[in-house]
């Protein structure tokens, strides 16, 4: 039975991602654009150590961030296998912060998929 379950930032996922609330991924690479995710929050992305401040005033992400949607990428597709359509989808991932939690919901865009923390909504 499919659920009726969609993650809302703000009052869109384009004002969210203007807001520094959500990460397009397609801004580090326009291959992300044929996957499920589309949205990481910046929050996750902080906590689990992919984006730190630089000497700039900006942000830096991490070279290694791949390895992070890799694995949301595993947990999206184990969970479309065994649990389709039953949000938020829930696995661990390890980071350089440790291994934490996630969680997988759509967002606003049919078909695509919002990575983030427990805590962030």
């Amino acid at each position: 039975m499919k659920k009726d379950f969609t993650v809302t930032f703000s009052s869109s996922d384009r004002q969210a991602a203007r807001d520094g609330i959500l990460f397009p991924l397609t801004t580090m690479d326009s291959a992300y654009a044929a996957g499920p995710l589309s949205y990481v929050t910046t929050s996750l992305l902080e906590q689990l150590g992919y984006l730190s401040p630089n000497a700039f005033g900006g942000r830096t992400i991490s070279p290694q961030v791949g390895e992070l949607f890799s694995a949301a990428l595993e947990i999206f597709e184990k969970s479309e296998q065994t649990e389709p359509g039953d949000y938020p989808y829930i696995g661990d991932v390890e980071s350089p912060a440790g291994t934490r939690t996630v969680y997988i919901s759509p967002n606003s865009t049919p078909g695509k998929h919002t990575l983030y923390l427990p805590e962030d909504c």
